[in-house]
């Protein structure tokens, strides 16, 4: 469990979140730590699994490194030095926010790519998460995120005790620990338990339910001692660039069938109508980053063809829908001097 938990979090977190670092032209220090610090994983994480994965990590370790045997090299103790259980501490919280606020996109059907003005951190030690703001901020698709102390300015907290588990426990307690519940006087503690009627309440025995103020969208993290709030009012702006972000994504969708390289430039023809020609051209510069275009043309579609041409020989058409619409995606590589 604890390596497949690892992985998901190399893979889905470090990696996804560092493709920028990978992918930029520059060969900086940054770049170079990116690499640095996937292969010490990679490494490492072949050394563990060996005994249980003895001929996957073997072709992976010896890829990686040149050396004869994962299975006669040492086992990895030699990081203890460089354990950091701050930043992890810290990456976790990062982790559970981005997590939490994603689970309440999807309740409030706020689809990810459409972005929304603003997140709202609050409750918890938020000076720990003050350095990630435009990590999570770029991982939930929000404008800003903002902190707050006070959870009360946007919803409360209901406590339901579990009688039939707590009822054996403390006998003939159980009713007035049911009324002071009902009537909210109940404390949490720094542990996340609860104190109710004198009665500490041990794990199984209550839950916590999320009470949101009147027109709050809100969800509350994994201990309970913060909540996201999202500001769902969407602006004509918000929704022409989350049109642009649709449209990225049936480019780079184009771009796989077509089955070019991920860091191939491109010529790319969008003959699109209204609104969604608008949306582009008002957000051509992430559009034209996102995919990679080199040249971007917007050629009206009047009959639901292209006008514009690029050449036959290595030209890609992608059929796509956006808003409904059918859309002929065309592209083709271009060819950078070596």
């Amino acid at each position: 469990g604890r390596i497949v938990s690892h992985i998901d979090a190399l893979n889905n977190w470090y990696i996804r979140r560092s493709r920028p670092r990978f992918w930029k032209s520059e060969r900086d220090a940054d770049k170079q730590d990116a690499y640095d610090t996937l292969y010490t994983a990679l490494v490492v994480l072949c050394r563990v699994v060996s005994p249980l994965l003895p001929l996957v990590s073997e072709e992976i370790y010896r890829g990686l490194t040149g050396e004869e045997s994962v299975h006669l090299s040492d086992w990895p103790d030699q990081l203890k030095d460089a354990a950091d259980s701050e930043l992890v501490a810290e990456m976790d919280r990062v982790r559970e926010i981005c997590s939490a606020t994603l689970a309440l996109r999807a309740s409030e059907n706020a689809r990810v790519r459409q972005p929304l003005a603003e997140l709202v951190v609050a409750g918890g030690d938020n000076t720990k998460i003050q350095p990630y703001l435009d990590l999570i901020a770029d991982e939930v698709n929000v404008k800003r995120v903002e902190l707050s102390d006070d959870i009360s300015a946007y919803a409360t907290f209901g406590l339901k005790v579990n009688a039939k588990v707590l009822g054996p426990r403390i006998g003939g307690e159980i009713k007035s620990v049911l009324i002071a519940a009902r009537k909210g006087e109940w404390n949490t503690g720094d542990d996340g338990g609860v104190e109710v009627a004198g009665t500490l309440l041990q794990a199984g025995e209550f839950s916590l339910t999320l009470q949101p103020r009147e027109g709050i969208a809100c969800q509350s993290l994994p201990g309970n001692d913060a909540i996201v709030v999202l500001n769902l009012e969407l602006t004509p702006e918000l929704i022409e660039e989350g049109m642009a972000r649709d449209v990225v994504r049936a480019v780079q969708q184009a771009r796989k069938e077509a089955g070019l390289h991920v860091a191939d430039r491109i010529r790319l023809v969008l003959p699109l109508e209204e609104p969604w020609r608008s949306a582009v051209e008002n957000f051509r510069a992430y559009v034209t980053e996102q995919t990679l275009a080199s040249e971007l043309a917007l050629e009206p579609a009047p009959t639901g063809r292209a006008t514009a041409e690029l050449p036959s020989d290595t030209r890609y058409t992608h059929r796509a829908q956006l808003g409904g619409q059918e859309v002929h995606i065309m592209l083709d590589r271009v060819l950078v001097p070596e």
